[in-house]
Order: structure tokens, then C-alpha cells, then sequence
């Protein structure tokens, strides 16, 4: 006896010590200062519980009894806070008027009697437990220990519900809740028992309120720390899966870029045909031209206003060769772009005259259909254009065997969000089970097809804000739109 109940109190301040260093470091979770204001209250209550049994007067053995009351409300509330702020499984209402309850009983216990248990302490009982003799106090009951009393079981009705809705929802933080609240019970109900054996007059059993309330303690304090720890755990591996994350997106991101390198490379080798045909128009013109200036040189040297004519039109056609070259060594270089306001009607005019000639070989016409005025957006000049190229390419390729004839309707106009492009041929349309995955890579409905021009055209338009969609249209072909927002 005179080890157990200074052991119990230092063991207590240990839990207690613990728990405020981990409130100071991590400040937010208050549950840990609840819970050391929990166990240094049952370091006092085990001290007080000592002093008690060892007490032979009526005076001091009330005293003691009194200030057993403040550390019991102190830890009960303390311990309240911490089931309902950790677990929230109970009535909040039941907790608001239990934890009234108590502070009205502790005001009680100051104010009528000598404390709650008692208004007048007479005699002092003294009784063996175990070969140690322990004193009890005997006297007149005071009527507002039913105010603890109904404070107690309140508690229990909330650690009841606490408890079955635990049993309902099986889970890592459920079974804390079993053990926390399941100790809390047992505490309580001894609590409500020690309290009429002392009303009673009867001796109990000593180590009741200490230890018991030790063991709730001591119970809460490994729930909470292990749930600490599982929770700091899974923040490393969420940090370990969100670094994993960033590197697979960058993975992904410099594969997309070397796909829509790829393709653009590939889609400039289709177009080989078109640029040679491109090309060869002002160059034969600045041929033409300069063999007709030496005739003129040869013939006539003083007709000097006909040789600058003939000079202004070789400068001309060689700014178009140069406008054809540029634009097509931009469509291959692989670098980042920078966003500018463009026309998508120029873009369409710019695509549909760099294939003229591809066009004309597969004998395939094309309708455009531009609304005018429309709102200019925000984008990359090279990488639309590579978008429009695909689309018309996809859509010539699809009437190679079509007998409906050989027409690419291509319209503009604006839409809800922005600008609309629509590319609608006549072949024979898209199988309907690759209308969902026709934008994902590697996916085609080609024999000879990569699979790549359709999802990088969703990669660039995505890059841009917008959307891109393919559906079938009656009685024949497909459409392909995408929406792009409009700039300002």
C-alpha cells in the first residue's frame, strides 16, 4: 500500500508528461492535452485516494473526499472531450448535458455538505483489505450525489452509443473505439457502485477510483498514440505515392512530347508529296522569270522598268518558298511553344492550301464552310495546324474506297464556350466499338496506322483548354470536332 498508490501516481504523470510533449509538438491536436489533464488528475486522485485511507478523522477524511471530486471531474471531462473529438460516435447532446451534469455536482460538492457524497461526515470506518487496514467514511447522504450519479449515466448511455455504432462499422479506428469506450463503461459502472457502497456506510475496495481510472488512461493514451502512428505513417506513404505520382506524370509528360514529336515527324513524311508540289510552283515561277530577264538582257539592256517587274515577282515567289519552308521546319521541331491569338479560319485557309496538292492526287474536294468574325483564341499556330492536318488526313484516308464520293466538309462557326472546327468526310465512319477509344494511343482503324495522330491532336487541343469528340453521322461518314475557348 504504501508503494502501489505512488507508483499509480508517478506512472500517471508519465502518460501525462508524454502526451503534453506530443501536444507541443503537434499543437493542433488537442486531444493530447485533454488526455494529460486526464492522467496528471488521476496522479492527484491516487495521492488523495491514499491520504483517505489512511485518514482516522471525520473533518479530514471529508476534505479529502471533496477534493477527490475536482480531480474526478477534471479527468471525466478531460476524457469526454477525448472520446467525443477523437471518435464522435455518440449524441453530442448527451455529451453537452453530462459534462453540465458534472460541473454542477463539482459546484455541489463545494457548496452543500461536506462534499457530494456526504453533508455531514460522523464517524470514520476502518476495514482490512488484503492485511492493510483502509478507512471509509459513515454519515448522513447528501442528496446532490444524484446529480453525479445522473452525470454518470449519461456517460454511460454516450459511451454505449459510442460502442455500437463501433460494433457497426468495423474498422481500424471502430476497434479503438471498442477499447477505448469499452473500459470507459466498466470505469463508470464500478464508479456508480464504489459511490452507493460509500453512501451506504459500506467499505470497498481500495484502488477503485485510481486504478481505474488508470486503466482508462493508460487504454486511451495506446489507442491514441497507435492511432498516431498509423497515421503518420500512412502521411509517409502518401507523400512516398504523391512523389511517385509527380515522377509518373513527368514520365508521361515527356512521352507525350516525344509522341507528338513522333507524329509530327511521321505526318511531314506523308506530306513530302504536298511540299514538293508546294514548293514547286514559286520556284518555277522564279525560274521562269529569271531566264525571261536575260532574254530581256540579251535582246534589249535599256528595258529596265520590264526587269524590275520580273525582279519584284522573283522576290515574291521566293518569300513563299520561304513562308513553305518555315512553316513546315516549325512543324517539325521538337521545342515548347509560346501561345498567341490566332484565327482558326487562317489556320483551316493555311492547312487546306499546304495539301492542295496531296488533295488532288487522292481526288478528294474540299467544302469550307468559315463563319466570319469569329472570335480569335489563344494558341499555338504549328500545333493547330498539325490538329487540322491530322483530321483532313484521317479523313481522306477514309474514303479511299468509299464510292459515296470523295468530299471534306470543313466548318467554323462559334459555340457556347468558343470556336467550333468541325472535319466531316464521307467514308465509311468509325467502327462502334472504337468510338470510345479512338482518341486513346496506339488505337486505329487503319491496317498501316500508328495509332498516335488522334491522341496527340486530344493531347494539343487539351493543352489548349479545349475538347475534341468523333461521332458517326448518318447515312454515312464521320465527324470530328473539337471546341477551343476564345481568347479575352
Amino acid at each position: 500500500m504504501q508503494l502501489t498508490w505512488p507508483m499509480l501516481a508517478s506512472a500517471s504523470l508519465i502518460v501525462a508528461i508524454a502526451h503534453v510533449v506530443i501536444w507541443i509538438a503537434r499543437p493542433s491536436q488537442k486531444v493530447h492535452l485533454a488526455l494529460s489533464l486526464a492522467a496528471a488528475s488521476v496522479a492527484a486522485l491516487a495521492l488523495l485516494e491514499l491520504a483517505a485511507y489512511r485518514s482516522l478523522a471525520p473533518a479530514e477524511l471529508a476534505s479529502y473526499l471533496r477534493w477527490m471530486h475536482l480531480a474526478i471531474a477534471v479527468m471525466v471531462l478531460s476524457l469526454l472531450y477525448v472520446l467525443h473529438h477523437w471518435f464522435g460516435y455518440g449524441s453530442t447532446r448527451i455529451v453537452v448535458v453530462a459534462a453540465v451534469l458534472r460541473l454542477v455536482a463539482l459546484v455541489l460538492n463545494f457548496t452543500v455538505g461536506d462534499n457530494l457524497n456526504f453533508l455531514a461526515v460522523t464517524e470514520v470506518g476502518r476495514s482490512v483489505w488484503l492485511g492493510v487496514p483502509i478507512s471509509h467514511p459513515i454519515g448522513e447522504t447528501n442528496p446532490s450525489v444524484l446529480a453525479g450519479q445522473i452525470s454518470n449515466a449519461l456517460v454511460l448511455v454516450y459511451v454505449g452509443q459510442t460502442i455500437v455504432r463501433a460494433l457497426r462499422t468495423p474498422s481500424t479506428e471502430s476497434r479503438a473505439a471498442l477499447i477505448v469506450a469499452g473500459s470507459w463503461f466498466l470505469l463508470i459502472a464500478i464508479m456508480v457502485a464504489s459511490t452507493l457502497l460509500m453512501v451506504f456506510g459500506l467499505p470497498r475496495p481500495p484502488l477503485i477510483a485510481a486504478m481505474g481510472f488508470l486503466l482508462v488512461v493508460v487504454t486511451t493514451s495506446y489507442c491514441l498514440v497507435s492511432e498516431l502512428i498509423r497515421s503518420q505513417r500512412m502521411v509517409m506513404e502518401l507523400q512516398a505515392s504523391e512523389l511517385s505520382r509527380l515522377r509518373s506524370e513527368q514520365e508521361v509528360a515527356t512521352e507525350r512530347a516525344s509522341l507528338a514529336h513522333l507524329s509530327r515527324v511521321t505526318t511531314l513524311g506523308e506530306l513530302s508529296g504536298s511540299l514538293v508540289h508546294e514548293l514547286n510552283q514559286p520556284l518555277t515561277a522564279i525560274l521562269s522569270n529569271a531566264q525571261a530577264a536575260q532574254r530581256i538582257l540579251r535582246r534589249d539592256p535599256q528595258d529596265i522598268a520590264e526587269i524590275h517587274e520580273i525582279l519584284v515577282d522573283i522576290i515574291d515567289n521566293d518569300r513563299r518558298a520561304g513562308e513553305v519552308i518555315g512553316r513546315m521546319r516549325g512543324f517539325l521541331r521538337k521545342e515548347a511553344y509560346e501561345h498567341a491569338p490566332l484565327a482558326i479560319n487562317e489556320i483551316v485557309s493555311d492547312c487546306v492550301r499546304m495539301m492542295r496538292s496531296e488533295l488532288h492526287d487522292q481526288r478528294v474536294t474540299v467544302h469550307l464552310d468559315l463563319a466570319p468574325d469569329l472570335a480569335p483564341c489563344l494558341g499555338d499556330r504549328v500545333q493547330l495546324q498539325q490538329v487540322v492536318v491530322n483530321l483532313i488526313m484521317n479523313a481522306c484516308e477514309s474514303m479511299q474506297s468509299s464510292e459515296q464520293g470523295h468530299v471534306v466538309s470543313i466548318r467554323t462557326r462559334a459555340s457556347p464556350d468558343g470556336v467550333l472546327t468541325e472535319v466531316i468526310d464521307a467514308g465509311a465512319g468509325i467502327p462502334e466499338e472504337m468510338l470510345e477509344r479512338i482518341f486513346a494511343p496506339f488505337e486505329t482503324t487503319k491496317a498501316t496506322g500508328m495509332g498516335m495522330g488522334l491522341a496527340v491532336c486530344r493531347t494539343i487541343i487539351r493543352g489548349h483548354g479545349g475538347s475534341i469528340q468523333a461521332e458517326n453521322v448518318a447515312p454515312h461518314g464521320a465527324r470530328f470536332f473539337f471546341n477551343l475557348p476564345q481568347h479575352g
